[in-house]
């Protein structure tokens, strides 16, 4: 018995998508697992449902494993600065302009 190839496009029945998201989820993570047995590979997977409910699977430590794929990204593009780095830069700057108004607003008083 062969199976007739899926067409890639949403499934409409609530019901059946909910079906197959489970079945494909359940899939997915036996997969990650086999890889993470088989071939000692770190493996780490994050799956959200459509109702943001969290599955996960880790070989090791999740927060370990998305630390070192930071860290690797960080070394393949190390001219892009990080959120973190942006807002702090942007709080800076805020801080900056903020002084440069309060003088100016003074130096206004100053002369009326």
């Amino acid at each position: 018995m062969v199976r007739g190839k899926t067409e890639m496009k949403r499934i409409e029945n609530a019901t059946s998508r909910q079906v197959t998201f489970s079945k494909r989820r359940n899939g997915l993570l036996k997969k990650a697992f086999e890889l993470s047995v088989l071939c000692d590979a770190e493996v780490a997977l994050i799956i959200f449902s459509p109702r943001g409910k969290l599955y996960e699977f880790a070989s090791g430590s999740m927060q370990e494993t998305i630390a070192r794929y930071q860290k690797h990204m960080k070394d393949v593009h190390p001219n892009e600065i990080s959120v973190e780095e942006d807002v702090q830069y942007l709080q800076q700057e805020t801080a900056s302009l903020m002084k440069k108004i309060e003088m100016l607003e003074a130096s206004k008083r100053w002369m009326i």
